[in-house]
């Protein structure tokens, strides 16, 4: 072994919220840190191709969506209102450059070594690192412990080999050069209904296929009934149950897609593009996990106990890489968890129940806790309480009365069990329901609380009455 090689308290691999958070607070502790990332820019999927460029766009046009359809309730009017999808882009990618050198600077000030390259163990003790695209070797770094923070990355249907021409994954359609005419997404989940909303407000005829009985299947039935309802009504045609045989494109002007139903009966689409968007995969690539031993689930995800470590002591993994919510907020409380743990501090254990999941459509979805589904399955009494937006007096000053807010609670010790909600801003709104559910508040208490008029927020006192006299004010 060369004794020249530069020996770290800890090396993370991956730069992603997970990653760099785990540094910067890995460093804050007094370890000698370095983060190793693959890419020339910082910042993971989450930064580059996830959920802050997705959320730009969406934005972008959302603002369109709503000059074309609500402003004129307003007394706002244009004339030759257009959207210009270079500019949607270059804005994106003007926001990732900017929260990337905000990383960079972050970086540098916590004094973090940054390696730009592909990290693979040779042992339990020493990294390589290669060249991302010769794959020859660059240097050799010494570590007494690592966290593996490497992210996911779409994943393939089984007939499809790559993402090319007009079938496209979410990375692709981050940058697509066009508006389909005819948008098919296979998948109706959280980055499904995402995107097929950006493209549907810049005039896209949007269907998403999904194989299971509902959209967003993870998350409460109440906001998958209540979502699809909105989607159709933004003209968005939705088809469940439905299993993908075979995808056909010529990569210019058409692309066939034939399903099967639960009964065996084809059913074909035709369309302009495909996005595929059916899940995410552990990115472990050049890893070099077998080396030392470190194992996998069935899946592809690397196996962690209770602290986050692998198979290896002394190699810890946190985020999509480890499975469960494909969180990026997931991903940073999992890191700050492992390097106050590698230190010998006691971190509070994760209550993973109470990470909250949010869909940035309009109106967005945001859920934390139990469903009532899952509820069920415990065999718990509980209480339920849904608020209708439209009774509230903000819903009708911004004119977004779409949704509800449902709160389920234990119904002999009245704890807030889970919060479901479809509205405006309900990405905001979702953090009283955590607060509240991590302090095992009850629906009493929160009733008991003042809450500002007019406020969305109101939606939770009304919802609290319900469920602690089974009664509201404003319904």
């Amino acid at each position: 072994m060369n004794n020249n090689m530069l020996l770290y308290d800890l090396i993370i691999i991956g730069s992603g919220p997970g990653g760099y958070v785990s540094a910067i607070r890995s460093s804050q502790l007094g370890l000698k840190t370095a983060i190793i990332e693959k890419h020339s820019s910082l910042g993971g999927t989450c930064l580059n191709v996830g959920c802050i460029p997705s959320k730009c766009i969406l934005d972008s046009s959302k603002k369109f969506f709503l000059a074309k359809k609500k402003f004129s309730s307003h007394g706002i009017f244009f004339e030759n209102l257009r959207f210009d999808l270079k500019k949607i882009i270059n804005r994106k990618n003007k926001t990732i450059e900017n929260i990337n050198n905000g990383i960079k600077y972050l970086m540098k000030k916590n004094k973090i070594d940054v390696y730009h390259g592909i990290g693979h163990f040779i042992t339990i003790n020493t990294l390589s690192i290669f060249d991302e695209i010769s794959m020859v070797e660059k240097e050799k770094i010494k570590f007494k412990f690592c966290i593996i923070s490497t992210g996911s990355k779409p994943m393939k249907l089984p007939h499809i080999k790559k993402f090319e021409g007009n079938i496209i994954s979410s990375t692709e359609a981050l940058n697509i050069k066009e508006i389909p005419k005819k948008l098919i997404t296979i998948g109706g989940g959280i980055i499904g209904l995402e995107l097929s909303s950006f493209f549907n407000r810049l005039g896209s005829d949007v269907t998403i296929i999904d194989n299971m009985e509902n959209i967003i299947n993870n998350m409460d039935k109440s906001l998958s009934n209540e979502m699809k309802k909105i989607l159709e009504k933004s003209s968005i045609d939705i088809k469940t149950n439905l299993t993908v045989d075979k995808i056909i494109s010529n990569n210019k002007d058409y692309i066939y897609i034939k399903t099967k139903n639960k009964l065996g009966n084809e059913i074909s689409f035709k369309g302009n593009y495909c996005l595929i968007s059916i899940g995410r995969m552990a990115n472990t690539d050049n890893l070099g996990l077998n080396n030392i031993g470190i194992k996998i689930d069935r899946k592809g995800f690397i196996l962690v106990n209770t602290f986050l470590q692998t198979t290896v002591n002394n190699i810890y993994a946190i985020g999509d890489v480890i499975g469960g919510k494909m969180l990026a907020h997931k991903a940073e409380e999992e890191g700050l968890h492992v390097v106050e743990h590698i230190i010998g501090q006691k971190p509070n254990k994760i209550n993973y129940n109470l990470i909250p999941s949010i869909i940035y459509t309009y109106p967005e979805v945001a859920s934390v806790g139990y469903t009532e589904n899952e509820i069920k399955e415990n065999k718990l009494k509980y209480n339920t309480g849904i608020f209708p937006m439209k009774a509230l007096g903000r819903s009708h000053t911004t004119g977004s009365m779409d949704g509800f807010l449902k709160m389920i609670t234990n119904k002999e010790t009245d704890e807030i069990l889970g919060v479901h909600i479809i509205s405006d801003y309900a990405s905001e709104m979702i953090m009283e329901a955590v607060v509240s559910m991590e302090f095992k508040a009850s629906s009493e208490d929160i009733y008991r609380i003042c809450h500002p008029h007019p406020s969305l927020n109101e939606a939770f006192k009304e919802a609290s009455l319900l469920n602690f006299e089974n009664r509201a004010i404003h319904i």
